[in-house]
């Protein structure tokens, strides 16, 4: 006959009790967070919108050179997240789109001293010889020896969510084999041209296994992201002040899961937007932007515990519109989840 000892058993309990806590509250909490940011043209000026000058761009590097930052490449934050795995603190990530010709002049030196990994987006159709504005083939394979990693961009850089299956296909193939005969690999990451893409394009970079694709719309990475539609903040003159590239760099995922509607490509106008926090506590602080090329979006938010509803009071013009939302954690951290509709 086995006699318990009675505070034993109590505080056995109690201690089963904390664990089950414990493990409830780490699932509820976003695990991992990382910052993606986004370059295009370096010190060319006569393009500010897709252009960083050269003395932004040099205060950006003195940043992240700060040991407070870990400076990732993309396949190694991926393969973690992929992964269930635990990334460092303020981890971040750099991409550049388009392959233009400064890159390789301006940006890449000043990336190599500082020994930070950069994925480059390539436009197959673009690198052509003689081009003055693009690289060429030679020099994104000295680049790639040099351990520049190389994404694919599409081959036309048109809009991509107009195409019907056959011409995506053919888009995607014809990149393929350009990639395959002139840097003897096929991308693994692709990067949508203005950050537009709808449904049937995410089941086609699945079929060709491509691991991930990025948009152009500000958020953060964590692990209840479409793998197939990541976040990634813009860094151009106007959107490349130091104060701001530190407030993107700090903040955190939201926790985002169930969004609606699950294709960024809307036909229904206002669009029903919703979705689910992971960590319920958030929607006390949650604030939620809409924008559009006629400005913001007059909205209201409805909050049903962990599930949370957006209802707009117009219609969204046509093109692309974004919506952007944040909270304050418990630790007073921002959180930051981004997402673009194109109509």
């Amino acid at each position: 006959m086995l006699v318990f000892n009675n505070k034993i058993y109590q505080l056995s309990i109690l201690a089963l009790f904390f664990i089950i806590i414990s493990s409830a509250v780490q699932a509820n909490n976003i695990k991992n967070s990382t910052v993606v940011f986004m370059y295009h043209k370096f010190g060319i000026s006569t393009y500010p919108t897709t252009n960083i000058t050269l003395d932004q761009f040099d205060k950006h590097l003195e940043e992240f050179s700060k040991p407070n930052y870990n400076v990732k490449s993309l396949d190694y934050i991926l393969d973690i997240i992929i992964n269930d795995g635990d990334l460092p603190d303020n981890t971040i990530s750099i991409s550049v789109d388009d392959a233009d010709r400064s890159f390789l002049a301006a940006a890449w030196p000043r990336f190599k001293e500082k020994g930070f990994p950069v994925t480059l987006f390539v436009t197959t159709g673009t690198i052509v010889e003689n081009n003055k504005n693009y690289l060429n083939w030679e020099e994104i394979r000295q680049l790639k020896a040099e351990g520049v990693k190389i994404g694919a961009h599409s081959h036309t850089h048109r809009h991509m969510s107009n195409y019907d299956m056959e011409e995506l296909e053919k888009e995607i193939e014809k990149s393929n084999k350009i990639f395959l005969k002139e840097i003897g690999e096929i991308p693994n990451l692709y990067a949508y041209p203005y950050g537009e893409t709808d449904e049937k394009i995410f089941d086609l970079l699945k079929k060709y296994k491509y691991k991930a694709a990025f948009g152009q719309h500000s958020g953060v990475v964590n692990e209840t992201s479409n793998l197939y539609y990541l976040p990634r903040f813009s860094l151009n003159e106007r959107y490349g002040k130091i104060d701001r590239v530190k407030f993107a760099a700090s903040v955190k995922g939201l926790g985002v899961y169930d969004f609606v509607p699950t294709n960024p490509h809307i036909t229904e106008n206002p669009p029903y937007i919703g979705f689910s926090l992971l960590d319920q506590s958030l929607s006390k602080s949650l604030e939620c932007f809409i924008f559009d090329s006629d400005g913001s979006v007059e909205n209201e938010i409805f909050k049903f515990n962990e599930r949370i509803e957006i209802r707009l009071l117009r219609k969204l013009k046509n093109g692309r519109s974004r919506l952007n939302c944040t909270a304050r954690d418990k630790k007073n951290n921002w959180r930051w989840f981004g997402h673009q509709f194109l109509l």
